[in-house]
């Protein structure tokens, strides 16, 4: 079957593709996307893709993976995705308010979630280095958070498990890190 990237769609359906450098990369909406050679619009100095086994076109300006249409009659995809892509270049506001949706939806969720992981890390080294200053220290109610990573380090637990647990979560349901 050989190599292939993968694009996604907000929905999950996945696109592939042998268009790219077929490195089993993975592509969601507001990605960045390496530069290709197909459906190069030169007028504008950017790229968009169409698949027509999957009936799926995607559009990528600036070498960012902004949108895709879904149509069964290939005619009628090619034709709105010319126009879709045209219509995003020459709307700059249009392309303006699409690149904020996607910073709101994709963009800001990420940077909440490696927030949370900062936090939950900078929490962990701190219960270690009250850890290692004093190893019988006693719970500090302004220091909670520390404090239960204290506990951990107490009970035998190394300060590599707690901080790869820290960086493995998705959100702070998942952790009790930051209860």
């Amino acid at each position: 079957m050989g190599m292939f990237d993968s694009f996604y769609t907000n929905e999950g359906k996945e696109i592939q593709t042998k268009k790219l450098d077929s490195t089993l990369s993975r592509y969601c909406i507001g990605d960045t996307v390496p530069d290709y050679e197909l459906n190069y619009d030169g007028a504008t100095g950017n790229y968009y893709l169409i698949e027509e086994y999957q009936d799926t076109s995607l559009i990528i300006i600036n070498n960012i993976f902004i949108d895709y249409l879904v149509d069964a009659d290939h005619n009628a995809l090619k034709a709105n995705t010319n126009h879709l892509f045209k219509t995003y270049l020459s709307n700059h506001e249009l392309l303006s308010l699409k690149l904020s949706n996607i910073i709101k939806e994709k963009l800001n969720l990420q940077r909440n979630v490696l927030s949370k992981k900062m936090r939950a890390v900078e929490h962990i080294l701190h219960g270690y280095t009250m850890y290692q200053e004093n190893p019988d220290c006693t719970e500090n109610k302004f220091l909670s958070l520390a404090y239960s990573n204290v506990t951990r380090f107490k009970q035998g637990e190394s300060l590599e498990k707690l901080l790869n647990e820290a960086l493995k979560m998705e959100d702070s349901t998942q952790s009790s890190f930051l209860d």
